[in-house]
């Protein structure tokens, strides 16, 4: 995310869920909200995983002459 972006996240947060809420009603915005309760952790395990549990990493040879 670039810094000029968090300013941002506030104002149309808010006025996206105001949106959301109005346009689909309270009982979907409130469905919304528990599934991403529900899966945000989950999506950020898997994009920011603890160092050593994948050990795929790629490492740099250096050829000997």
């Amino acid at each position: 995310m670039k810094p000029w972006m968090l300013p941002w996240l506030l104002p149309l947060g808010t006025l996206g869920a105001v949106v959301f809420v109005v346009v689909t009603g309270r009982y979907a915005a409130l469905i919304a909200v528990a599934v991403a309760v529900l899966l945000v952790p989950v999506l950020w395990r898997v994009r920011f995983a603890a160092p050593g549990e994948d050990d795929d990493t790629q490492y740099w040879r250096i050829k000997r002459p």
